[in-house]
């Protein structure tokens, strides 16, 4: 079972550096929106209340200019009046339009644009009623509107003499283009001081978030990562004063929890281990001495056949005790190593044979036809413990004739592959069920088929037989498929 991800972008880091970005990202994306666009707002209003200022108070200088020198000074004139204009360098333009009469009246007297070009510019008429209105009128009045959000384009400012005459107002136009310069200077000045920040403050909340959660954290997986894998004396060190320095603390406690419980078992397997040896070795001398005095009663000529019934299946159940005695001494001797095998070179296929010849009668009984698929080459001979590996493949020979169904049939195929010899028997029988799968070689593991069919048995058969071919360095597995038969597999190297 895997306990870590294997992949990386499924990691914490990866996964917090990814948050912590886009989390940085929206709130310095907001405060830069928002500080551009209060810095352009103020400028604006800025400009607009400078342009509205320079108008109210340029207009009588510029006015009183114009009627001084114009006609008769034009260079003092425009010295004065550029000196003016060069206050409030948002003011694009500047006209002087006449108001005295109706038919004088909207005449340009004078456009700023001269100053430029130096020549003085051919006088044109205003014929558009909404500026000569305001500028007949006797009061400042700006294009559009006044109001509070209107951004004026035109500032037209009544210019009157000293003794109240009015004759001629001021026209001011108004540029927005230091706005959109500062805009871009603006703009790329928030941008790279907020990336700057922006990759500084992801830099410091990693690195800080690394070093007080991530780190303690890892560390925390890889001492996990250690106890899982079977190190129960390992503990974790965290001295983080917080949840994760509780968390290492809490796998430490269960990694004592589970050393202790498993020393206790390993305990408790031994002293099982010992009680099922001693008490079957201690059953092997009174079963000896009540076969000994079976035989010997069964020996009368003179007992009626009742009573010779009776102590026959006497008999048969001392065999049945004794062979379960035999498979428990069995079971310990190979559980810890301590069997001796005494090997010797066997041709398997006439071992299998000989197994089938001595379940004939078995054979019979349920009417099951035996097939031996053999290789033409000649097999090659094993080194094996044959009286083991015949209580094996008996075992697993037996099994196929007792699950298999009436007049059903088994078939034991060997094969020479390339370092391996293959056993396979396969039954018609009544298969195993999914869900039994995973516990049949388990040990004290009986099938509930098995208690359908009132099969005996105390489950340590194929338990022994995995542990019998396994100390030969064979491998055992199997295929099967409920209600229509099994198939073991059995290997040995060559």
């Amino acid at each position: 079972m895997k306990l870590f991800p294997a992949n990386p972008s499924r990691s914490l880091r990866i996964k917090f550096g990814l948050l912590v970005l886009l989390l940085l990202f929206i709130i310095f994306s907001l405060s830069s929106g928002v500080l551009i666009y209060r810095s352009i707002d103020t400028q604006r209003k800025n400009l607009i209340s400078q342009a509205r200022s320079f108008a109210k108070l340029s207009a009588k200088p510029v006015g009183s200019t114009y009627s001084l020198y114009y006609n008769s000074g034009y260079l003092k004139f425009k010295e004065l009046v550029s000196e003016v204009l060069a206050l409030d360098p948002e003011i694009e333009k500047v006209q002087i339009i006449s108001v005295s009469g109706e038919t004088l009246g909207g005449e340009v007297l004078f456009d700023s644009e001269e100053l430029i070009s130096g020549k003085p510019t051919k006088r044109e008429k205003v014929v558009d009623k909404l500026i000569l209105d305001k500028v007949n009128s006797n009061v400042g009045a700006e294009i559009p509107e006044k109001s509070k959000t209107s951004i004026p384009e035109e500032i037209i400012e009544p210019y009157f003499e000293d003794f109240g005459a009015h004759p001629f107002s001021i026209r001011y136009f108004i540029s927005y283009d230091t706005i959109s310069q500062n805009v871009f200077s603006t703009v790329l000045a928030t941008v790279f001081l907020s990336t700057f920040f922006f990759a500084v403050s992801i830099l410091l909340i990693i690195w800080v978030v690394d070093r007080t959660i991530l780190n303690p954290i890892e560390t925390v997986i890889q001492g996990a990562r250690k106890i899982s894998m079977g190190n129960l004396s390992h503990t974790i060190e965290v001295k983080t004063k917080d949840e994760v320095e509780d968390l290492a603390f809490a796998v430490n406690q269960m990694a004592q929890t589970l050393r202790k419980n498993i020393e206790d078992l390993k305990e408790l397997d031994k002293l099982k281990d010992e009680f099922v040896f001693l008490a079957s070795h201690n059953l092997r001398t009174p079963l000896t001495v009540i076969k000994g005095y079976i035989e010997i009663i069964q020996q009368d000529k003179t007992l009626g056949e009742d009573i010779l019934s009776q102590i026959k299946k006497i008999s048969t159940s001392t065999k049945e005790l004794e062979e379960i005695t035999e498979t428990l001494l069995s079971l310990v001797s190979l559980e810890k190593g301590e069997e001796k095998f005494e090997k010797v070179a066997v041709d398997i296929g006439d071992m299998i044979k000989r197994i089938c010849e001595g379940l004939n009668k078995k054979m019979t009984e349920k009417r099951v036809t035996f097939t031996f698929e053999l290789p033409t080459e000649p097999l090659p001979r094993i080194k094996i413990d044959k009286n083991r590996i015949i209580q094996a493949f008996t075992g697993l020979i037996d099994n196929a004739i007792k699950f298999n169904k009436e007049g059903g049939q088994v078939v034991i195929k060997i094969e020479k592959k390339t370092k391996e010899v293959l056993v396979s028997i396969q039954d018609t029988g009544i298969g195993i069920s999914k869900e039994e799968v995973g516990n049949i070689f388990k040990k004290f593991h009986r099938a509930t088929d098995v208690l359908t069919y009132n099969y005996v048995g105390i489950g340590l058969g194929l338990y022994l037989t995995k542990l019998i071919i396994e100390a030969h360095r064979g491998k055992i597995w199997f295929e099967s498929e409920a209600g229509k038969g099994t198939t073991f597999y059995v290997s040995f190297p060559v």
